[in-house]
């Protein structure tokens, strides 16, 4: 008579969820000590798609979520998740970038903040998008906080990262900023809009959370740039009034068809375990 064999832990296990923990620290730690110049030095050249003060509050969430994930990921019952051995290194990734963006940013090294919010925005979505595909119907703790963390900080960043684009260009003079430059600013907002949309047909069959959580994200910002920019470049904010609506509806269109029929996608990877050996 066959039975199943639970997944153990192994040393690759807890070195990798040790990292990520201390990576979810290290980017709480870089924030509170240097976050603060942070909001300055981005006004201090203004874009048509700078967002509106109160949106970076969402940082507090993304850390206390993203730490609360980091520390669950330790226990012996999920470390060795598939989901997790799958997604593990590109979140501590991003949880990297985002302590070393923090430090550079207020630096004014522009193009270097450019390239660390990319790679931290890249890895991020990259984690989400593998948790999803590998986490299994009975994964609903990864699925639910692992994979509504990820689902949240890769939404944010995806915004993050085409709002610093607009910043940068402006900063190396490729750009006049304001006003100015509305129509840049809304090629931009069509094509972050476009990053999320394929992101969410990416975990389409995945926790509901991740996908959630990720276009929640997206639209938080794309509204705090209409509610910043409506009365100055009035283009730009209607344009990400519009795709944050569009983003909300394909998201609940989404997540009403898998309700309805209840489809779950199996985890991309089986772990295959060997029978125990009998003398």
């Amino acid at each position: 008579m066959s039975r199943t064999v639970p997944i153990r832990a192994e040393t690759s296990d807890w070195v990798r969820q040790g990292v990520v923990v201390l990576a979810a620290v290290a980017q709480i730690v870089s924030s509170s000590f240097f976050g603060r110049s942070v909001g300055g030095v981005a006004r201090e050249d203004t874009t048509s798609i700078l967002p509106a003060g109160y949106a970076f509050a969402i940082w507090g969430l993304i850390f206390a979520v993203s730490l609360a994930a980091a520390v669950t990921g330790v226990a012996p019952s999920v470390a060795a998740r598939p989901a997790l051995r799958a997604s593990g290194w590109f979140i501590a990734v991003a949880y990297t970038a985002n302590a070393v963006w923090v430090l550079v940013f207020p630096q004014r090294l522009f193009l270097l903040s450019q390239v660390v919010i990319v790679i931290g925005a890249v890895a991020a979505i990259l984690a989400t998008v593998r948790l999803q595909r590998n986490a299994g119907p009975r994964d609903r703790l990864v699925g639910v906080l692992v994979g509504g963390s990820y689902g949240l900080l890769a939404g944010w960043l995806t915004a993050a990262a085409f709002v610093g684009l607009a910043n940068t260009l402006v900063n190396v003079g490729l750009s006049g900023g304001g006003a100015d430059n509305a129509v840049q600013g809304i090629v931009l907002l069509l094509l972050a809009t476009g990053v999320a949309v394929a992101v969410l047909r990416a975990c389409a069959d995945g926790p509901i959370a991740g996908t959630v959580a990720y276009a929640g994200a997206v639209a938080w910002g794309l509204v705090a740039i209409s509610v910043e920019q409506w009365g100055s470049v009035t283009s730009t904010a209607l344009t990400a009034l519009v795709l944050a609506l569009i983003l909300l509806g394909y998201l609940a269109v989404s997540v009403t068809r898998r309700l309805r029929t209840g489809a779950t996608r199996p985890p991309a990877r089986k772990r295959t375990q060997r029978p125990d050996h009998v003398q």
